[in-house]
């Protein structure tokens, strides 16, 4: 007896891309996009809130990146289902989900409708991100980033009254650039290691020790010795003895703008002492180290932490275009 092909062996042509397989596959590219542009937006923001371990910072980034893309998501998994499985169904269809987004739509993250499972960092809370054209070739860097201020306040010209921006770390670091070049001319230093030297001491000019709401404009933390005859203002500090970290308090000098910390600093280290230190061009490490070995400090990685500072991405952001 002969049985139908049909009934035996019931044949069915094979979908190319089964639906499941190819939603899936989108939903993890939307996924890994929205990752990409948290990882845009935090360098774009000063400050790191997991002190600089990338392994927890990146897996953070990772279970924000899936709760974000989680059920609506960012609405571009059905535009990435679509070109997976080479379908040209419209917006409406079941593929489809999620009406098609304009191309110059922006796409907004408002605080309220972020899902709960997880916080949203300050520096993402509240953003609207703008999706580009296929077709204009713009990055993603570029589409994340927020659009950063002129530099044309940071001219490089010295002027002695100009107060410290201390309002975020690029800005400390342009308004002190001015008076690090002209002392840097001055001593024969690669004006970068000031600026990162002063970042170190303040904290990027977070901690300008001051009297009654009146900084004291301590860039390099100058103590106020038996010689020193200006101004003076107490401290909390702290030194290293014997390896150990050991906090004080402690008297240091006061300067009326700047400017006067500057001349200050130069006139230190036109002393012997630290003779060096000067004339050690651009060459960032020499100077550090040279520093280091007079005593300047009593921390042991004072020398790598200027040459950290001088290196990393926030100076390199801050004085886009200053150098030279």
């Amino acid at each position: 007896m002969r049985l139908p092909v049909a009934t035996a062996f019931p044949l069915q042509r094979p979908e190319a891309t089964p639906r499941a397989r190819v939603e899936e596959a989108a939903r993890g590219l939307e996924s890994q996009f929205a990752q990409m542009l948290i990882k845009s937006m935090r360098s774009a923001t000063p400050g790191d809130p997991f002190g600089g371990d990338n392994s927890y910072r990146d897996m953070y980034d990772q279970a924000l990146a899936k709760e974000l893309t989680k059920g609506r998501g960012l609405g571009l998994q059905p535009m990435i289902a679509r070109q997976l499985s080479g379908s040209t169904t419209t917006p409406e269809s079941p593929l489809g989900g999620l009406p098609l987004r304009q191309p110059n739509a922006p796409l907004a993250l408002p605080a309220a409708d972020t899902p709960s499972g997880l916080p949203l960092p300050a520096g993402l809370r509240g953003s609207s991100l703008t999706l580009a054209p296929a077709s204009s070739g713009t990055s993603l860097q570029a589409m994340a980033m927020p659009p950063r201020p002129p530099l044309a306040t940071a001219v490089d010209t010295c002027d002695e009254n100009a107060p410290l921006d201390c309002s975020s770390p690029e800005a400390f670091a342009r308004s002190v650039w001015p008076h690090a070049r002209k002392a840097a001319a001055e001593l024969g230093v690669p004006a970068k290691a000031l600026v990162a030297q002063a970042a170190l001491e303040t904290g990027w000019g977070r901690r300008l020790a001051g009297r009654e709401g009146v900084t004291s404009h301590n860039l390099f933390g100058i103590k106020a010795t038996g010689s020193w005859r200006g101004g003076k203002v107490d401290a909390a500090t702290h030194e290293y003895v014997n390896g150990q970290r050991v906090s004080e308090r402690a008297a240091f000098r006061s300067y009326g703008s700047p400017a006067d910390s500057f001349a200050d600093y130069t006139r230190l280290l036109k002393n012997q002492r630290y003779s060096e230190a000067r004339g050690t061009g651009g060459d960032v490490h020499h100077f550090a180290k040279a520093l280091q070995r007079a005593g300047y400090a009593t921390d042991p990685a004072y020398a790598a932490k200027i040459v950290a500072i001088a290196d990393g991405a926030t100076m390199r952001r801050a004085l886009a275009g200053l150098e030279g």
